[in-house]
């Protein structure tokens, strides 16, 4: 699959499927093979652009820090460069600040957005949690372990439980490649981003998707959202944390395919 450079870095992206443009924005630490199983059925109906954010999987390593403006630049350069005029956008997680970021700063590029498990400004307990990730690296942590540290953070008790949903978790996360600086640039990002102050600028049409036992992106951080963007709706999804799309994607797709009309 294809490498192009936009905003002076070499982005990895795959642009594949049939109908309009939907553009897929994923988390901290993302990439295209976490990824994969949710977008594949997407391209029935859509043409799908998934990207590798700056410092993760198969793009470009740039040194940190990072900032949101910054990935959110990416995601716009890569998109002109591809000639997408505007696209449906789902951003999961920092891809939801990012998304944010576009439809204030470049609001002719979505045609109507979808923020899953999004958030003004990250909760100080998760902030905690993906500072300590680096420094685990550092003194060379096994990958699985770290992993297993970071899955009860996102997805519910119920998901886990099951064996095969465990397993099947644990592999996709050991298929990601993990540069301790691409983790660190995108998580400066994340500590640094608070869209309080300008939300309400916002006038794309927007859906908010909250897993209601999610403890990554607590409920309340999608209500706020909710309360200052004007023109949108709060969905919640029971039984789900904060990897909505992994855990109740039969439902997410059907909220996509309503929405995004």
């Amino acid at each position: 699959m294809p490498h192009i450079k936009a905003n002076n870095i070499n982005i990895y992206y795959e642009y594949e499927g049939d109908g309009p443009p939907l553009v897929i924005l994923g988390g901290l630490a993302s990439d295209h093979k976490l990824l994969k199983e949710f977008v594949d059925p997407l391209k029935k109906r859509y043409k799908v652009l998934l990207m590798d954010l700056r410092g993760f999987g198969d793009t470009e390593v740039a040194p940190p820090p990072y900032s949101i403006d910054i990935l959110a630049k990416d995601v716009f350069e890569l998109m002109n460069l591809l000639n997408i005029e505007n696209a449906y956008i789902y951003a999961h997680s920092m891809g939801s600040a990012i998304l944010q970021t576009i439809c204030l700063n470049y609001p002719e590029k979505a045609k109507k957005a979808i923020l899953s498990a999004t958030f003004l400004k990250i909760p100080y307990t998760t902030q905690m949690l993906f500072e300590l990730v680096p420094k685990l690296f550092e003194k060379n942590i096994d990958q699985e372990i770290i992993s297993k540290i970071i899955m009860p953070w996102l997805y519910s008790s119920e998901y886990l439980k099951n064996p095969q949903n465990f397993q099947n978790t644990l592999d996709n996360l050991s298929k990601r490649k993990i540069n301790p600086k691409g983790y660190e640039g995108q998580a400066i990002a994340l500590t640094n981003f608070d869209s309080t102050n300008w939300i309400s600028k916002i006038n794309t049409e927007t859906l908010i998707l909250a897993g209601r036992e999610d403890i990554d992106t607590p409920l309340y951080c999608a209500e706020k959202v909710h309360e200052k963007l004007k023109n949108s709706k709060l969905k919640i999804i029971e039984n789900a944390a904060h990897m909505i799309y992994r855990e109740k994607s039969n439902e997410v797709y059907k909220i996509i395919l309503d929405f995004f009309k």
